[in-house]
């Protein structure tokens, strides 16, 4: 039994020892470069700064674009922050400033849904950890706060879609998707950075409310889970993109 377990042990400590090598032989330069080398690609077909590119569908070799309020608006401004991050050149900052001023209307009127978060953290969040410009912070807080309006302290969670969803039976009925946990990051930032204390506490109690009631038995996640608006009492788990109400959402689980 003794060598069977010493036998095993060693198996897995070398596998462990061959994979940190093989992660070791990784050339990051290398691929930043490359990854460089296709955001030039894409920047040189942009017309302006209000056609974000979002996705290319398959067969096709032109992007989409989408405007400031799509959800995923905030990624290629992030990008361009990374760019400027990794090679110092003027040119890539002043693209990511750009872009990310065309997302500052998304400050200016009620929250849409709970995307707001990393659509200004990944954009305009970058611009200030590598910047430090007062310009982007103000816009950060500011956004905090119109988030912070979908909080039902009844629930204990963030509205995640103000608006009619299939099955969630708005507005009689209050909806909070797993993904809401990622817009989380920019109420703690406020919190620490000028916002009140209030963001805090908005953003622990949305997490503890979603640990409580976004998992099954089994430690599997639903995709939404719908609440009493009035009450706050959980009433039931479904999905909205999902495979079914009673499947995984495995972006959940990450």
């Amino acid at each position: 039994m003794i060598n069977k377990v010493f036998i095993g042990a060693a198996i897995s400590i070398a596998a462990i020892i061959a994979g940190c090598a093989a992660t070791s032989n990784i050339d990051e330069d290398n691929n930043l470069d490359y990854t460089v080398q296709q955001v030039s690609k894409t920047a040189a077909t942009l017309k302006d700064y209000n056609n974000i590119p979002r996705s290319i569908a398959h067969g096709k070799t032109d992007w989409r674009f989408v405007s400031y309020r799509d959800w995923t608006s905030g990624f290629w401004p992030g990008i361009l922050w990374y760019a400027y991050e990794y090679t110092q050149e003027e040119q890539w900052k002043a693209k990511a400033d750009s872009f990310s001023r065309a997302l500052f209307p998304l400050v200016d009127s009620s929250a849409i849904d709970h995307d707001l978060g990393f659509q200004v953290f990944c954009s305009i969040g970058n611009g200030y950890r590598l910047t430090g410009n007062p310009e982007y912070k103000n816009i950060l807080l500011r956004a905090a706060d119109t988030l912070s309006k979908l909080y039902n302290p009844k629930v204990g969670t963030i509205l995640s879609w103000p608006r009619q969803v299939p099955g969630a039976d708005y507005p009689l009925r209050h909806n909070t998707i797993m993904d809401n946990m990622i817009n989380l990051e920019l109420l703690f930032w406020a919190s620490k950075n000028g916002g009140g204390k209030h963001l805090y506490d908005i953003a622990v109690k949305h997490a503890e409310t979603t640990m409580n009631n976004h998992f099954r038995p089994d430690y599997t996640s639903y995709h939404v889970v719908v609440y009493d608006t009035a009450t706050g009492k959980k009433v039931k788990g479904i999905t909205h993109q999902g495979y079914s109400d009673s499947s995984m959402w495995a972006r959940g689980q990450s």
